[in-house]
């Protein structure tokens, strides 16, 4: 996902979400099943995004809704301009299993042991 805070306008977010996937416009008016002449619009700053199109774009993008939100400067940033936090807790809802939550979490603490690790060996070279 590309970072909101920047100080874009919505289109240019857009065109580069789609740009991420490889998607032309067909691609994501199919996906997000909208008219193709809304994502031009959107693209072109014509118009601006509705709450119900906006959805639309989440959920064929598969982002959380926030991240649209805040794309279309309904929202405010994160403090820290990182929607990764959003996209974690978009993902780890997603999963229906129990058994499948506590493998990603315990993926997540191995990464965190693994870059702790990381750190204290950089530290050791200094």
């Amino acid at each position: 996902m590309s970072a909101v805070g920047q100080k874009i306008q919505f289109s240019e977010w857009l065109q580069m979400e789609m740009d991420r996937r490889g998607w032309s416009q067909s691609d994501l008016a199919r996906s997000a099943d909208l008219n193709r002449a809304v994502i031009n619009k959107l693209l072109n700053g014509k118009s601006h995004p509705q709450p119900a199109t906006l959805e639309a774009i989440s959920r064929a993008l598969k982002i959380p809704i926030e991240v649209t939100y805040r794309a279309a400067g309904l929202l405010p940033t994160t403090p820290d301009n990182d929607d990764t936090l959003d996209e974690a807790i978009h993902v780890l809802r997603s999963i229906h299993s129990t058994q499948r939550k506590a493998t990603a979490i315990a993926l997540l603490k191995a990464l965190i042991t693994e870059e702790e690790n990381e750190q204290r060996t950089e530290k050791g070279k200094r």
